[in-house]
């Protein structure tokens, strides 16, 4: 390697030898995009004046900060990642457990193929061999999807921050098998319902009725006592409100906030159900009472020492019944169920998409199929001959 030499009075320009004289070259560090202390250098120049240009344009494109160019040619997908995703937690456009699954799918699918290269080095054509074999290898469509709208975030937001000049992986072709079909059908519920009468407690019946709501499973599992108004109507009948405003998840076992704005509300019931409120709120009590717990969030569901279940405890209680019942159905299940019941019954599909929590008619939508009972239902209506 050549021996370079700095030029006096000339900052960042050297001089060198070669076998066709003296030549000149650029060394100049800077901070680059993703916040990496980089270096900016090109040789070759014959004279010290023709170097002083362009280390002058670079500066000049350094101070304007106009360097996409150049730093484009050197970020990696890992650094910029890296980069992104501590800024969305930084600002609260993220949320720790969104950061933790963005994560969980770059490092396993993306990291291993496209980490290591430049952000110009992947290509749409190598994108979609990617996303192919990801195909050929069983993955469902939707997890596909994941992934990809994981790799679009990234060169969307390099594109943004004209690190890239384009985002070239718009619009690809995404395959693979369909999801599990999370159907439950009416006479399946019933069935699993009565097992769940015979065998549970009233304490975990209440858990599962209360679940059945349409709740997330973090979000069920993150009420606590005074998640519950209870008010009298005019004529006399009684209604609870259930706050849902926290979620309990295996990384936040004392709660965290909600997935999205739209996922803080307060249902309404009435009927039956309230008994069964009223009881979970009183045998919590009495379960920190007990064991003499004073504690600053009154979870609803605890366990005999007065403690709050872990979040996967209502998947041990579905469990029990689909082994009693022989037929499966987990709490996401539940979720999937009430939304089909609510988009078949009288209330408006906005109502619905309320209750769940959705941020758009969209999701409820992908959240609801039509159980064989509603479609023969629909199929009576239609065909009035």
């Amino acid at each position: 390697m050549r021996k370079w030499k700095k030029l006096p009075r000339h900052p960042n320009i050297f001089e060198y030898e070669t076998q066709k004289g003296k030549r000149y070259g650029i060394r100049r560090g800077f901070t680059n995009s993703v916040g990496k202390k980089d270096e900016y250098t090109k040789s070759g120049f014959k004279t010290w004046r023709d170097a002083d240009i362009v280390l002058k344009k670079f500066e000049s494109d350094l101070a304007m900060d106009n360097i996409s160019s150049i730093t484009a040619q050197k970020v990696t997908v890992d650094q910029y990642w890296k980069k992104m995703s501590e800024r969305k937690l930084e600002l609260g456009i993220w949320k720790e457990s969104t950061y933790k699954m963005q994560k969980q799918y770059y490092s396993k699918y993306l990291q291993p193929k496209f980490g290591a290269k430049t952000l110009n080095d992947v290509t749409r054509s190598s994108f979609q061999s990617f996303l192919d074999k990801l195909a050929l290898d069983g993955l469902a469509n939707t997890t596909i999807r994941t992934i990809t709208s994981i790799m679009l975030n990234i060169m969307n937001s390099a594109e943004n921050e004209d690190i890239i000049l384009k985002n070239k992986l718009k619009g690809m072709l995404i395959r693979g098998h369909a999801p599990k079909d999370l159907t439950v059908e009416t006479v399946d519920y019933e069935k699993w319902i009565k097992s769940a009468q015979k065998i549970l407690n009233k304490y975990m019946l209440a858990m599962i009725y209360i679940g059945a709501l349409g709740e997330r499973r973090g979000e069920l599992m993150g009420l606590r006592t005074d998640s519950f108004t209870f008010k009298k109507q005019k004529n006399g009948d009684e209604i609870c409100g259930i706050k849902i405003d926290l979620q309990r998840t295996s990384d936040f076992l004392n709660g965290t906030g909600l997935k999205t704005k739209s996922s803080y509300r307060t249902i309404w019931v009435n009927g039956w159900i309230i008994d069964y409120i009223k009881y979970a709120i009183i045998t919590s009590d009495n379960l920190r009472i007990g064991n003499n717990i004073h504690a600053d969030k009154k979870w609803l569901w605890l366990n005999e020492k007065g403690e709050p279940f872990h979040p996967y405890h209502v998947n041990k209680i579905t469990g029990k019944i689909n082994k009693d019942s022989g037929i499966h159905i987990t709490p996401h299940m539940l979720r999937h169920y009430f939304a089909t019941k609510g988009m078949a019954s009288n209330a408006s599909d906005i109502e619905v998409m309320h209750w769940l929590g959705h941020s758009n008619l969209q999701m409820t939508a992908d959240y609801t199929r039509p159980t064989a009972l509603e479609s023969s239902d629909l199929y009576s209506n239609v065909d009035s001959k």
